[in-house]
């Protein structure tokens, strides 16, 4: 009997490999945890030759560990997808900011007329690219840590970048160096005449990767004055953009040190720039009074800490969510002196309460009570700032749908 791949996980992803694969006449059998039993997966396993896995099922699942003890290859869908793409990659990846800086980046290289494939963690399956009669010039991919774990040596970006890393998906990942070492993965089967852009500090020296191959690395930082952001030849007035914070500032620069590689940046690239509004539930204002802002795709503390430096003022947080083991300790310093006071919910609620000891919190039953509460206690020129700084899944079942809820419970209170 011939062997067959294995769809593991049959959610966007696997439905998307599947389609390929019936396109393709490529065999495979298909698995997934909420709907088949462990002993169709043992009887699956003899006659497989490698299982492509949907995001976020992790190296614990019990099923994948034994298929990696029998020396299966376990490869993830952009892995896969790759074999199939002979176009320039472009992948972005990192703690906070790659969605922003994808469709930046998108918005930047379709001004100049390129015919850009985005997706990957924001969107469409890589794999869907191929399900269509589209030639594309550029295929733009965002990736998480749960996709790029799982890369083998097919997945090898033109350009790769990382925006930033900090702790996040620990509920995942088995500790903070597997969580890292699956981010630096993006950059591992790059090219001679690949680019690889980032600007944490001393990622040559941590890495040996830089020793033995020879791709070109650029450094991206920041140079800002009160009003400008500073870029090579050109100066990009704050007051203009439509973005707000120094990440998204940082953001800017990633994206305009990806399109330097195809052409210097113009006038026309600020007018791209200044039409450029922030992707929903990312620092996204809802209202003026008063001043409430919502940042649901927060899914970690340092992305909460980013938010709260994005104001002058100090503000009304509203922060919870999921507990995933993340450390609060590391931005309490800047939740303190940004903080007039903090609501807090959901799962980890408790736990955020411990490390905020002495500054001014309140604990609410759920998400709506905590937007009653504070929407009473705030005047109409104040900022409220919903930045939850973890996971949705413990009453939501993305920070879409969380986004959603909070809008429209700011809608019942005002």
């Amino acid at each position: 009997m011939d062997k067959k791949i294995l769809i593991y996980g049959m959610g966007k992803t696997g439905k998307a490999v599947k389609k390929f694969c019936e396109n393709n006449k490529i065999k495979y059998f298909t698995f997934d945890d909420n709907i088949d039993k462990r002993n169709r997966f043992d009887k699956l396993i003899k006659n497989t030759s490698k299982i492509i896995i949907s995001p976020g099922i992790s190296k614990s699942n019990e099923n994948i560990k034994f298929a990696i003890s029998k020396k299966i290859d376990v490869i993830s869908e952009i892995e896969f997808a790759s074999s199939y793409i002979e176009k320039p990659l472009i992948a972005i990846t990192g703690t906070n900011g790659k969605t922003t800086t994808c469709l930046l980046t998108y918005a930047l290289l379709k001004d100049l007329g390129k015919k850009v494939f985005l997706g990957g963690n924001i969107g469409k399956p890589l794999i869907s690219s191929l399900n269509r009669k589209i030639e594309y010039d550029l295929y733009l991919v965002e990736c998480s840590s749960f996709q790029l774990q799982f890369i083998n040596n097919k997945f090898s970006p033109f350009i790769s970048l990382i925006t930033n890393l900090s702790p996040n998906h620990l509920d995942h990942h088995k500790n903070l160096k597997e969580y890292y070492d699956s981010k630096y993965k993006i950059f591992s089967n790059q090219k001679r005449n690949s680019y690889f852009i980032s600007n944490i500090k001393d990622i040559k020296r941590k890495n040996k990767f830089f020793e033995t191959k020879k791709i070109n690395f650029i450094t991206s930082s920041l140079n800002e004055s009160k009003e400008y952001i500073m870029y090579k030849k050109i100066k990009i007035h704050k007051n203009k953009l439509k973005l707000i914070g120094g990440h998204n500032f940082t953001n800017i620069v990633n994206s305009l040190e990806i399109l330097s590689i195809f052409i210097e940046p113009n006038k026309k690239t600020l007018d791209c720039l200044y039409k450029f509004s922030p992707p929903s539930f990312r620092l996204e204002k809802i209202s003026n009074k008063p001043h409430i802002y919502n940042d649901s795709k927060s899914t970690s503390p340092a992305a909460t800490a980013k938010a709260l430096d994005s104001f002058n003022e100090k503000i009304y947080l509203i922060m919870g969510g999921k507990d995933k083991n993340l450390d609060y300790m590391s931005i309490k310093k800047v939740m303190k002196r940004k903080t007039k006071k903090i609501f807090l919910y959901g799962e980890n609620k408790f736990k955020i309460s411990r490390y905020l000891n002495d500054i001014n919190c309140e604990i609410c039953i759920d998400l709506k009570s905590a937007v009653k509460n504070c929407l009473i206690q705030a005047k109409h020129k104040d900022i409220i700032l919903f930045s939850p700084g973890t996971s949705s899944f413990d009453q939501f079942k993305s920070y879409i749908e969380r986004g959603n809820s909070f809008n429209s419970y700011v809608r019942q209170f005002t």
